[in-house]
């Protein structure tokens, strides 16, 4: 018998997903503590560490989920709503102190490439630095292979986190030669000296304020913490990811040697990441050292089935001559329901700004798309998108002129 969905049947529905989320996994464990006594603990700890707390943030994270519509099947991507809570400011400067030791880790990686041939910071920002690589490459390529961290933030113990990017930051603040990071919402840098309207963590006190983050969420009365993973959410929660990777990735390829494994660590220097997807350029060494570089808890996928054809990002790439051909690739175009991804001309986004988004998309695509044919096909694409949401035919030729 087939039940015609309702409001009531989606609300226990989405209800049951989480609570069998924090009943069937070793992620949550119920917290003795009532709520109360926690958000007193979370404004004692967070003033000892001189970040205020705002009236409206006097509660805890809350936990929801929302549907993985482009696996099949589906599954949930559980999130930690830290938009206003406790763990909201630290959370701001933790991610102002990370991007600025990322950075660090940045020029570090770049020096030692020159003076090694070693790649060892594997993370990129956008599909820009595959593009670049390619056209480094001369865009010779025989094998490709993608994958993808299925429970990156959910199975790493909290002790393994800490211990990596603990020492991750005061090997960061050796370097720099400062006593502090002087922080604040947008940005931060490393100094020896008070700075005014700023805040001032020491390397201990930034270690203190990530173990502080990895806590509490709330569902319904009951409190949970989370003792395995990373909260989904929070503002810092990509960054310490991507750092914590970086810290495996980095001893792997210092344990390389150059007189015997050459050639491994010149297959290496072609592999990207970016967050928990991998991209693989002509290294057929992943797939059996792959197991000697993350630790175990990591589960890896293979997410291409042929090694000549795979997606990442927002290219699609395929292979053929030796040389690969990219394009554009939207995981969007595979639902079976149409998505509102521009705006429309009647809404509120002056027109201006909305003709823009068209221009601006007729570069991203002529920069992936390395046939003329496939940009033809995205500007069709999104042409007849956009005339459907209400733009003139002749403003978007005269962007396009």
């Amino acid at each position: 018998m087939n039940v015609a969905p309702n409001s009531r049947n989606c609300k226990m529905f989405y209800y049951c997903i989480i609570v069998n989320e924090l009943n069937s996994t070793n992620t949550y464990t119920l917290s003795p503590s009532v709520e109360n006594k926690l958000i007193t603990d979370h404004i004692t700890e967070v003033s000892n560490l001189k970040v205020r707390i705002d009236d409206h943030q006097i509660k805890l994270p809350t936990m929801y989920w929302i549907p993985k519509l482009h696996k099949q099947p589906y599954k949930a991507r559980f999130i930690a709503n830290s938009s206003s809570c406790t763990t909201t400011n630290i959370s701001k400067l933790l991610t102002s102190c990370l991007t600025a030791v990322k950075a660090h880790v940045e020029r570090y990686c770049d020096k030692v490439y020159e003076n090694s041939g070693k790649h060892l910071f594997w993370s990129i920002k956008n599909s820009g630095e595959i593009l670049d690589k390619l056209k480094i490459n001369n865009y010779k390529v025989s094998t490709v292979s993608t994958y993808d961290f299925s429970t990156l933030y959910t199975t790493l113990p909290h002790n393994l986190i800490n211990d990596k990017l603990t020492a991750l930051i005061q090997k960061t603040f050796a370097r720099e030669n400062a006593t502090f990071i002087a922080c604040n919402f947008d940005k931060a840098f490393f100094t020896n000296n008070i700075i005014k309207h700023y805040t001032m963590w020491t390397c201990d006190e930034v270690c203190k304020a990530l173990s502080f983050l990895l806590d509490n969420i709330r569902f319904g009365n009951a409190v949970f913490r989370q003792v395995v993973g990373i909260p989904m959410g929070t503002n810092c929660a990509p960054l310490v990811a991507d750092l914590f990777l970086y810290c495996y990735e980095r001893d792997f390829m210092l344990s390389l040697s150059p007189d015997t494994q050459a050639d491994i660590i010149t297959a290496f220097n072609n592999t990207s990441r970016y967050l928990d997807d991998i991209l693989n350029m002509d290294n057929p060494f992943f797939g059996q050292l792959v197991g000697t570089i993350y630790p175990r808890e990591l589960q890896l996928i293979k997410t291409n089935n042929s090694d000549t054809d795979a997606s990442f990002l927002d290219l699609h790439l395929s292979i053929y001559d030796n040389f690969i051909h990219t394009k554009i690739y939207d995981k969007r175009d595979d639902f079976n329901f149409s998505i509102v991804n521009f705006p429309h001309l009647d809404g509120d986004v002056p027109q201006a700004t909305s003709y823009g988004v068209y221009i601006s998309q007729l570069i991203r695509f002529a920069r992936a798309c390395s046939h003329v044919k496939h940009f033809n096909e995205r500007n069709q694409y999104i042409t007849g998108k956009l005339l459907q949401q209400g733009y003139r035919y002749y403003k978007l030729r005269k962007y396009f002129a």
